[in-house]
């Protein structure tokens, strides 16, 4: 006897389209998931399922990417129970540990290989792509397969020991589709949509995947046309926020976010648009670790702990995996040890010795921004630090003067006989 234990409804939905998903388990513990329609339009949605599984079974043979087991079952179907890591969490495992080098390579793989499996039509406009996708102007020459399952993101794919599990096929269409939608959007899931684009960015997955700027433009309207046609009549919740809602309050008016900014200078200057943002996480102060790679060429490097005056500990900042610390410039604020106080907004330190060929930088900082009482305060002391710097640079200054004069003192005539008339006086006073 099989339990529910977890029920899911997807009925933001047309009705022809809407689902429900639960997870039973049976007396010996083993899970199975089941989705029945939600309305009796949806049972030929349904069922499409179980026909997708089949079709793309034998296309697949032989091939590292298999479907999730499916079966009919009265009124709906019920496919295997998978456990274990998706793609996504193992993509995002590889970035954490490795860094996001060995990540973007390993996308750019299973990228390549959902390609391969799309070919052998061309792809044309037809009333089931008009419906679903609506009309855009794209390339003629697009490579398609005769059917597809859109939904290839990395969050579908489960890995199951040497071999790629899809688990939701749902989405998937009997006229062609052109291959590089299907690459757009599990590009797009994986960075923009998640908030990783800006990390990504320098990767150009999209050029390396041979999608253009034009195209990606099509593919964004085709996403939003799918999204319309799986809605229909109905309105989601998640769209009435303009209509229901009284206004909001930017939590980062309140509480702002830290960003880290650095700037790559390859001979030709610091300018904005060859720089980078990369947010910093909260505890008791600002933190982030971060390995960050470097264009070719790069000269110098200037860091922006953030946009406020603040004091920044200094962890860990080397180049390609090298023990010792790089050394900063400051030209204004000031150090002691691995900290940097700065007194006033905007915060900026530099990088100058690079080592030749460096690929990446470790970055491990924690910024503590001041409040004005301690802003002034820090502003006083590094006043009273510059003022004694400057009474202490005046002293020097006035102690190599005099030693110069005496230096040349020695080797004038009177110093000579000065010399004699002393040595001639301590030997007759002995």
């Amino acid at each position: 006897m099989k339990k529910i234990i977890y029920s899911k409804y997807s009925n933001e939905r047309n009705h022809c389209l809407a689902i429900r998903t639960d997870i039973l388990e049976d007396e010996e513990g083993v899970r199975y998931v089941r989705k029945l329609p939600e309305f009796p339009e949806g049972k030929l949605h349904v069922e499409a399922i179980y026909h997708w599984y089949e079709a793309f079974s034998r296309v697949l043979e032989g091939t590292k990417l298999s479907y999730n087991v499916c079966s009919l079952i009265p009124g709906g179907v019920e496919l295997e129970y998978l456990t274990g890591e998706t793609l996504e969490e193992h993509l995002l495992s590889v970035e954490k540990k490795q860094g996001i080098e060995p990540c973007a390579e390993e996308l750019l793989d299973y990228l390549e290989f959902v390609k391969s499996l799309h070919k052998g039509a061309s792809f044309e406009i037809t009333e089931g792509f008009r419906e679903v996708f609506g009309e855009h102007e794209l390339p003629k020459e697009t490579v398609c397969a005769p059917f597809s399952n859109i939904d290839l993101v990395c969050g579908n794919i489960v890995l199951t020991g040497e071999k790629w599990t899809a688990i939701d096929y749902e989405w998937s269409f009997d006229f062609t589709v052109p291959v590089n939608f299907i690459l757009y959007r599990i590009i797009f899931y994986f960075t923009d949509h998640a908030d990783r684009g800006e990390e990504f960015k320098s990767f150009d997955l999209y050029g390396k995947m041979g999608i253009t700027s034009e195209e990606r433009k099509a593919y964004e309207a085709m996403e939003t046309s799918f999204q319309k046609y799986v809605c229909r009549r109905h309105t989601p919740i998640r769209d009435l926020y303009q209509d229901i809602s009284a206004g909001s309050l930017r939590v980062t008016d309140y509480f702002p976010q830290e960003m880290l900014q650095v700037y790559f200078d390859c001979g030709d200057g610091f300018f904005e648009e060859n720089s980078r943002l990369f947010q910093m996480s909260h505890r008791e102060g600002w933190e982030i670790e971060k390995e960050i790679l470097l264009p070719e060429g790069v000269k110098s490097l200037r860091l922006d702990p953030g946009y406020r005056a603040c004091m920044t500990e200094i962890r860990k900042l080397a180049f390609d995996g090298q023990t010792g610390q790089a050394p900063v410039t400051l030209e204004k604020g000031s150090s002691m040890g691995n900290w940097l106080f700065f007194g006033e907004d905007d915060p900026n330190f530099y990088l100058r010795e690079i080592p030749e060929g460096a690929k990446k930088l470790r970055v491990e900082l924690a910024v503590y921004p001041l409040e004005t009482g301690a802003k002034k305060e820090l502003g006083q002391l590094a006043g009273l630090s510059a003022s004694r710097g400057e009474e202490i640079r005046k002293l020097r200054e006035q102690l190599r003067q005099a030693e110069n004069t005496i230096s040349e003192m020695k080797h004038t005539k009177v110093w000579k006989a000065y010399e004699k008339y002393r040595g001639y006086r301590e030997q007759h006073q002995k």
